[in-house]
């Protein structure tokens, strides 16, 4: 059986999570501006990915991410 995975979204333009949204790791879509964020081990918010960038600079990214979050 498959398994759905379903992350934080959001439909509003600009909108961007905070620190109270999410974990450590966990990642949020905002489906108007097109960008992946995700929560760091700094407590920071992160854009992970953009409408536009190449896949090579979202693997890249998301590489960097995972080292960091461990």
């Amino acid at each position: 059986m498959a398994t759905r995975i379903k992350v934080k979204r959001s439909e509003s333009p600009g909108a961007v999570p905070d620190t109270n949204d999410l974990a450590v790791g966990e990642v949020a879509l905002n489906t108007a501006d097109q960008k992946l964020y995700v929560r760091d081990s700094e407590d920071q918010i992160v854009v992970v990915a953009t409408k536009g960038q190449t896949a090579g600079e979202v693997t890249a990214k998301a590489a960097v991410m995972a080292i960091a979050l461990g």
